[in-house]
């Protein structure tokens, strides 16, 4: 079923394909962008401290990640970043300035993914998101700073989130994320698409496994099924059963060659 967006929805998602950084950072002060996410023009001054974010402000910070993300989904994944993956971008930031702590503290906004993703319910409805562009909404920014710790955490918390049918854009917006991080000394956040994209493949592959795995036994229940309805015939029960021989085939109602 087509995504019907509406007016709303089809002026960010215009805006968001086509601006530029200077555009975007203007519009943060807006009225019209403040409507769709209130107080989103707080992100204008909010400091990040000076640890992981010598770019300055949360506004620059966000710009820069909308203007990185074209690049790495290029480069990912050879295509332009989708509606849900620019409007994650836009607002993955946009609770810090309401759960802003001392910035000395090492987590001074303890949080802002949680809150953020709370709006998104509301935003689909205003907007005209489907439901399941709203789910990959919520998983994306819910789980955006989580996905930056990626090769520390436990192996099944690895598991959970490459696991998702969502892994892709989470992972790309953790790669614009971090390149916009701009760290003492020089460099950026380690991006982890890597690492994100072996750990899908294999959950892919062990998903693939169970699903063969639950064939066979399928097949095996199925097979001694097949050999108790033919326990009155000559055949032993190690070879295929390829033939009824139990009167008229016709009326044997489970043997599937009789069928």
């Amino acid at each position: 079923m087509r995504t019907v967006r509406t007016a709303e929805g089809v002026q960010l998602e215009a805006f968001l394909a086509r601006s530029r950084a200077a555009t975007l950072r203007r519009a943060l002060e807006e009225e019209w962008l403040n409507a769709i996410l209130p107080d989103i023009r707080l992100l204008i001054g909010c400091d990040q401290g000076a640890d992981l974010h010598l770019e300055g402000d949360a506004a620059t910070h966000t710009v820069l990640v909308c203007m990185a993300l074209p690049i790495f989904a290029r480069r990912y994944l050879d295509r332009e970043p989708d509606f849900v993956e620019r409007l994650a971008a836009l607002m993955h930031d946009w609770k810090k300035p309401v759960c802003r702590r001392n910035v000395r503290s090492g987590a001074p906004f303890v949080g802002h993914e949680v809150q953020a993703a709370a709006f998104t319910p509301l935003l689909a409805a205003r907007l005209g998101l489907s439901a399941a562009e709203q789910e990959r909404l919520h998983f994306v920014v819910f789980h955006h700073g989580l996905a930056h710790e990626f090769p520390y955490l436990p192996r099944r918390e690895q598991h959970r989130l490459a696991a998702s049918p969502h892994w892709a854009s989470l992972a790309l917006l953790q790669a614009a994320d971090a390149h916009s991080c701009w760290c003492p000394g020089g460099g950026h956040l380690p991006i982890h698409w890597e690492l994100f994209e072996h750990e899908a493949l294999s959950a892919q592959a062990r998903c693939g496994a169970c699903l063969d795995a639950s064939a066979w036994r399928r097949r095996l229940a199925s097979g001694a099924a097949i050999r108790r309805h033919h326990a009155r015939t000559d055949i032993p029960n190690n070879l295929v059963v390829t033939k009824c021989t139990i009167g008229d085939p016709k009326s044997c109602a489970f043997c599937p060659m009789c069928l």
